[in-house]
């Protein structure tokens, strides 16, 4: 297959048809994973050198960001809860945001604005450089090749990523309620552990999983049909962050809506 989008022809065409060409190669990636795992033709290789630059590039940042939002959630947690003299349910409160909502963006953020973008750039640069053209001649399948063990390689950073982060969040939280606060350690690991489910870290994982499946494939595309030499390679990875951005938060949306529906809240019967 040729990674070539046809001319332009209008905005609002040009957008229809990147559209289905992009969900046409998501299936196609999608299907490629499935087929080279199951008959054990995935680049072990390949996926582990993905895999440990993934990790590489985006764990440290993960970490960072993760630390001052975990505190400011504790900051806003608990003045607000002093002030209503409920300060003891800001485990509770950290059970909600950090487990069920902000481990999962932000991995979902570091796999999209860092990873994402670093993949682009690679298969950006191999197809200016024909890299990509010579291994189609080649009689390569690009997409079983380069596309699907970056697929496996995020899914598999992402599910780590969202459980440092988690941990690294609760944490932060917990660090702050007892030296800053200093209110009982008790209080907040009894309403951590009663407003904290399991199903919501599961989901939290699920979602990490399907926004790194989102990010990479939209990094993969744009960077195998850059075209226009170093400044499209640019191009592709600023539209790259800015697309898999906005399915995060789509698809976060319409996920969280969904679960609050299946899994009734704490106490609800």
């Amino acid at each position: 297959m040729a990674f070539e989008l046809p001319q332009s022809k209008g905005p609002m065409r040009d957008l229809a048809v990147e559209a289905g060409h992009t969900l046409g190669f998501a299936l196609q990636s999608i299907g490629s994973l499935f087929v080279t795992v199951a008959r054990l033709r995935l680049s072990i290789a390949e996926t582990l050198n993905q895999t440990i630059f993934i990790g590489r590039v985006s764990t440290g940042p993960s970490l960072l960001l993760m630390i001052p939002v975990g505190v400011f959630i504790a900051v806003s947690v608990g003045e607000l809860a002093g002030r209503i003299g409920a300060g003891g349910y800001s485990g509770a409160v950290v059970a909600f945001i950090i487990v069920g909502q902000a481990s999962a963006l932000v991995s979902a953020l570091m796999m999209a604005g860092v990873a994402g973008s670093a993949i682009c750039t690679d298969l950006g640069s191999r197809k200016i450089r024909e890299e990509i053209d010579a291994m189609e001649v080649m009689g390569v399948n690009v997409i079983e090749r380069l596309v699907a063990p970056r697929i496996a390689a995020a899914i598999v950073v992402a599910l780590v990523l969202c459980s440092l982060i988690t941990v690294t969040g609760v944490g932060a939280c917990y660090l702050y309620h007892i030296y800053v606060q200093h209110l009982p350690a008790g209080s907040f690991m009894a309403t951590f552990s009663q407003y904290g489910r399991m199903s919501d870290f599961v989901m939290a994982l699920i979602k990490s999983a399907l926004f790194a499946l989102l990010s990479t494939i939209v990094a993969c595309f744009k960077g195998l049909h850059a075209r226009g030499g170093p400044s499209g390679v640019a191009d592709a990875v600023n539209e790259a962050v800015v697309i898999a951005f906005a399915l995060v938060f789509v698809f976060n949306t319409v996920l969280s809506q969904l679960y609050s529906v299946i899994v009734p809240a704490v106490g609800a019967y």
